[in-house]
C-alpha cells in the first residue's frame, strides 16, 4: 500500500513539473500583445446617436457593440455633428465605422492649422489607447479642411502607427489656404482665396519669426508625401470641383503626383460641381469600406478581450 501511495505521488510530481514546463513554454510562444492587460474605459457611458460614447479627459470615444479583430480605431479632431449639414456626412461616415467594429477617438485641437505644439496633444493619448485600451497599434485618421494639416503632419511624425488618412477637401499646403499665395490666370475662377487673419494665426502658432520662414517651411503635407507613401499610408481624399477655398489642384493633386510616382496609395473621390461644402459622401459606404480595407491590410495584433 505505502508504495502504491509512494508510486502515485511521485507520478503526480512529475506531471506537476511538466505542466510546469508547458506554461512557460505557451508564454513564451504566445505573442506579448495578446498578454496584456486592457482596461474598461472610466466613468459611466453616455449615448451618441445610438451608440455607446466615453469622456476621457478632453477625449472622446464612440465604441462599437462589438469590437472587429484586430480593434481598429479612428483619431480625429471632432465628433461631427449630424445637426450641421456642412459636415453631417462626415458624422454619417464615423458612425458606420463604429457599427463596423471601430472604436472612433476624438481629441479637438482648435484652430491650430497643424502646429507642432497641437498635434503633439495627441501623442500621449495614441498612447493610452494602444495599452492601456488595447486598441490597434496602426490607427486610422480623418479631418477636412484645415485639419488635414494636423493628421497629415501627425501621420509623417509617427512612421509605423498610421494605416491610412481619409482628407475631405483638405488642406496640403497652407501657402495655398490660409496663405492665399498661389493665384491662376487671369479670367479663371480657381483661386485660392486665403484668410489674413488665419495666415497671421498660423505663424504666431508655428513661431515663425517672418513670413518669409513661413514660406520656406518644407513640413507642410505636399512636402511629407514621400514619407507618408514610403510609410505605406493610404490615402482617401474627397475633392470639389468648384472648391476655391481650397483647391485641389494645390494641395491634393500634388500629393497624389507624390504618390503615384513612389507607387502609393491614393483613391480620389471627385465631386463635380461642389465647392469646400459640404464635406462628406452623402453615402458614407466608400470611404468606410476604404478606411475598413486600409486597415485590415496592416493589422496589427491586439488583445482579444471584447470590452467596450
Amino acid at each position: 500500500m505505502r508504495s502504491r501511495i509512494t508510486c502515485k505521488k511521485h507520478n503526480l510530481i512529475h506531471s506537476m513539473k511538466h505542466l510546469h514546463t508547458w506554461l512557460i513554454v505557451l508564454i513564451i510562444w504566445v505573442p506579448m500583445p495578446l498578454l496584456r492587460s486592457v482596461e474598461l474605459f472610466p466613468g459611466p457611458p453616455s449615448t451618441y446617436e445610438g451608440t455607446t460614447s466615453y469622456k476621457l479627459g478632453s477625449a472622446i470615444v464612440l465604441c462599437p457593440k462589438v469590437p472587429a479583430p484586430g480593434r481598429p480605431w479612428v483619431l480625429c479632431p471632432d465628433i461631427y455633428p449630424l445637426h450641421k449639414d456642412v459636415m453631417a456626412n462626415m458624422g454619417r461616415t464615423q458612425l458606420e465605422l463604429v457599427n463596423r467594429g471601430f472604436h472612433v477617438v476624438s481629441m479637438n485641437l482648435g484652430n491650430t492649422f497643424g502646429a507642432p505644439d497641437a498635434i503633439a496633444k495627441w501623442d500621449p493619448l495614441y498612447t493610452e489607447m494602444t495599452t492601456r485600451y488595447g486598441l490597434s497599434q496602426k490607427v486610422a485618421l480623418m479631418g477636412l479642411s484645415r485639419q488635414g494639416l494636423a493628421i497629415a503632419r501627425w501621420a509623417a511624425d509617427h512612421p509605423g502607427k498610421v494605416s491610412c488618412l481619409y482628407m475631405d477637401k483638405a488642406v496640403c499646403d497652407f501657402k495655398s489656404w490660409p496663405g492665399g499665395k498661389y493665384k491662376r490666370m487671369e479670367g479663371t475662377n480657381n483661386v485660392g482665396v486665403g484668410s489674413t487673419n488665419d495666415w497671421a494665426s498660423l505663424q504666431s502658432l508655428y513661431h515663425f519669426p517672418t513670413e518669409g520662414d513661413a514660406l520656406a517651411w518644407k513640413q507642410n503635407p505636399i512636402d511629407l508625401a514621400p514619407s507618408l507613401a514610403s510609410n505605406k499610408v493610404a490615402i482617401i481624399y474627397v475633392a470639389g470641383e468648384q472648391d476655391f477655398t481650397v483647391p485641389y489642384v494645390d494641395n491634393g493633386a500634388r500629393v497624389e503626383r507624390a504618390y503615384k510616382d513612389l507607387g502609393g496609395v491614393f483613391k480620389l473621390i471627385w465631386r463635380s460641381g461642389e465647392g469646400h461644402h459640404p464635406h462628406g459622401l452623402p453615402d458614407p459606404m466608400p470611404v468606410a469600406d476604404f478606411i475598413e480595407a486600409s486597415c485590415k491590410s496592416q493589422q496589427s495584433p491586439a488583445p482579444t478581450n471584447q470590452i467596450p
